[in-house]
């Protein structure tokens, strides 16, 4: 199977009508590739209602829960936000493993209410309010499986099958809570102080959960679309 690689690109990365007629990439050249791909951003968080593919900025999360090690912790009604001005550091397209990977940059916000309870690393904690998390220069790689399949009319679709994501804070995250410990100040600014002072770890040790939440998202808004989409051959 030959397949133009930058009608396959875009596909995958929903590009914009805008994008089509430009020169088509050589397959070899990732820079090309890597541009092309960034011009594909806001058309890909933007959402596509008619086939039911979300907006991606905010990403609307209504519950996530996380428990792990001692830590319970429930997060509701959620807005993630900032993927709109994601870098694209690497796209490839892995034909013989049939395997999408892409890399990316961004600065993240959630906000969101919570409700907190058990150990988090050394500490107690207890809280139920308002939490605002900002991951300053969040690196994620994403691959997905794929498999060429037919559609109803016989024509050849990209069908993504899963994802998995590996994914690094590179520069810094805050947290706010409010209402921790029943609103004790004292209390508050210490886990507060603690939490922002160890960012690193609480991001390694805690975030997969929300992370897997999001790109849930993100994959299926861009599975729904490529089932729309036909592979040239």
């Amino acid at each position: 199977m030959t397949v133009y690689w930058i009608t396959f690109l875009t596909q995958v990365l929903l590009v914009s009508a805008a994008s089509v007629g430009k020169p088509k990439c050589e397959k070899t050249d990732s820079q090309c590739l890597k541009s092309t791909a960034q011009e594909t951003v806001p058309a890909l968080v933007a959402g596509i209602p008619d086939i039911g593919a979300a907006a991606l900025d905010p990403i609307i999360l209504d519950k996530v829960k996380i428990d792990l090690a001692g830590l319970k912790l429930l997060i509701t009604n959620a807005a993630v936000k900032g993927l709109k001005k994601s870098v694209i550091e690497k796209i490839n397209v892995d034909r013989t493993k049939k395997v999408l990977e892409l890399k990316y940059v961004a600065d993240i916000v959630l906000k969101s209410k919570y409700k907190a309870s058990g150990r988090l690393l050394i500490l107690p904690i207890s809280g139920d309010g308002d939490l605002t998390l900002k991951l300053k220069k969040i690196q994620v790689d994403v691959s997905m499986p794929f498999e060429y399949s037919k559609n109803t009319d016989g024509q050849t679709i990209l069908d993504l099958k899963s994802f998995s994501f590996k994914y690094d804070v590179k520069e810094n995250a805050h947290f706010h809570l409010t209402n921790l410990f029943n609103g004790n100040k004292e209390l508050s600014d210490a886990m507060l102080t603690f939490m922002n002072n160890n960012w690193k770890v609480l991001t390694e040790e805690f975030g997969a959960p929300l992370l897997q939440a999001s790109h849930k998202v993100i994959f299926d808004s861009i599975k729904k679309y490529m089932a729309t989409q036909l592979i040239e051959e």
